[in-house]
């Protein structure tokens, strides 16, 4: 009989160290992915911090942009980089 009972109790710690692999394991694993949501999390954060800014900066662009090309800007640098008025006969009118 006492040889029958030592199978049974090496199969139990076979299967108690596995399991405690498999636990340990997952331990591991919870955290390595708890760790990837935090960094996401944290990476995610700065780049909805760069995309305001990125949009704050395309408004200020916007606007710069529709300043210079108002006509009175467009002919003062005209007349800063030494451009003139064409005479009537070298106007050329595109369709």
């Amino acid at each position: 009989m006492a040889a029958n009972k030592q199978p049974a109790t090496s199969q139990w710690g076979l299967l108690n160290g596995c399991l405690l692999v498999v636990l340990v394991f997952m331990v591991f694993y919870c955290s390595w992915v708890n760790n990837k949501i935090v960094t996401r999390g944290y990476r995610l954060n700065e780049l909805r911090k760069s995309e305001k800014h990125l949009i704050e900066e395309q408004g200020k662009l916007e606007a710069e942009l529709a300043t210079l090309k108002r006509p009175q800007n467009l002919a003062r640098l005209a007349r800063q980089l030494g451009l003139k008025e064409p005479r009537s006969g070298h106007k050329i009118v595109l369709p």
